[in-house]
């Protein structure tokens, strides 16, 4: 049986910041947070969203002096799982979604553990517990670092952003598997980057990035709106709280993002493969298959000189397969059949 194979490569960091940055205008007028929407969406395009720490930075640096200021998250009605990791570009189709729950779970708490056994739990955000960091960078082999220190879920993830890349996603039963033959020896579950929030974007961004300050956000009733600190003799310096929506601050608004002769696009090459499976018996649509051929032609292709960090999926065609055998008759087989004709006419 021969089987197409589609393959995506992403020639570019394995995680790379966004290749597009908002523009973020201070606005010093004191407002409530309503009042700050309306006035960006008049002559804005939005209060400001957050995408990752390089947007982070970028915000503080836009602010000419110090104080609070509204960003555009606010509080909703229904929860939603995130990760840690919000880059979009990280993950392929379906991989945030991925998940690993252990019977009888996910029940109460917003953050979330692995096991020793690979099986998820979630619990308070507050608790204390070792973590797994992921490491993105070129410069380095570990992609996964296990911090053998007790943190709380919040602090965990600055610590992750300050020394590595951010807590640890997991997009996969591969990556599911490495974590855990990583902490298995250890005894001791871990966190990683999912939690769980009902916080969204005034402009509607699905942004799970989230840069709160230790023992926040705040519970309290009604502290529904966020502000972020440029005060950098501040313990709160470029972290975020939440507070009553009806309370007025500056603000700040964003334009549409733009791009930058710094940040190119992605290069995107798609390669059309064809594969003789040595097992006919082998389940080719079992997810598992798949990202053991893909781990396999990942080293191929750094063996034949590929940058360790390009990124591998595959591609999915419009009826939601990767994988279709080639029939008989085909136009592709009856082009090959010729070929092989005319080779064999040439050797006589």
């Amino acid at each position: 049986m021969e089987t197409l194979l589609y393959l995506t490569l992403l020639i570019s960091g394995f995680y790379t910041p966004s290749s597009c940055l908002h523009q973020y205008h201070l606005i010093t007028n004191n407002m409530n947070w309503t009042d700050a929407q309306s006035y960006c969406r008049a002559h804005y395009t939005d209060l400001a969203t957050v995408d990752d720490m390089e947007d982070q930075n970028r915000l503080i640096t836009s602010v000419s002096f110090d104080g609070w200021f509204w960003i555009g998250l606010k509080k909703g009605d229904s929860m939603k799982w995130n990760w840690s990791l919000a880059d979009r570009r990280f993950y392929r189709e379906g991989e945030t979604e991925f998940r690993n729950w252990d019977t009888g779970t996910p029940q109460n708490g917003n953050c979330v553990l692995m096991s020793t056994a690979g099986l998820w739990n979630n619990t308070s955000c507050d608790d204390q517990h070792h973590f797994i960091c992921y490491d993105g960078k070129q410069d380095t082999n570990l992609t996964y670092v296990l911090i053998q220190e007790n943190k709380a879920w919040i602090d965990a993830q600055s610590y992750c952003r300050q020394h590595h890349t951010d807590l640890v996603s997991v997009r996969n039963q591969t990556e599911n598997t490495e974590i855990e033959k990583k902490i298995s020896l250890r005894g001791l579950p871990v966190w990683i980057g999912l939690f769980q929030d009902s916080w969204r974007w005034s402009d509607q961004s699905d942004s799970s990035f989230r840069n709160w300050q230790s023992g926040w956000p705040s519970t309290d009733q009604g502290y529904n709106c966020t502000l972020v600190s440029s005060d950098p003799s501040s313990d709160y310096y470029s972290k975020w709280i939440n507070v009553p929506c009806d309370n007025n601050y500056p603000f700040i608004c964003c334009d549409s993002a733009v791009e930058t002769p710094e940040k190119p696009q992605l290069k995107r090459q798609v390669v059309r493969m064809k594969m003789t499976p040595k097992d006919q018996h082998l389940n080719i649509s079992d997810p598992a298959v798949q990202d053991s051929i893909l781990q396999e032609i990942r080293n191929k292709l750094k063996e034949q000189g590929l940058p360790a960090d390009t990124k591998v999926t595959w591609k999915k065609q419009p009826d939601g397969k990767v994988f279709h055998k080639e029939e008989e008759g085909s136009p592709k087989k009856e082009e090959e059949k010729k070929m092989k004709r005319m080779m064999t006419k040439r050797e006589l």
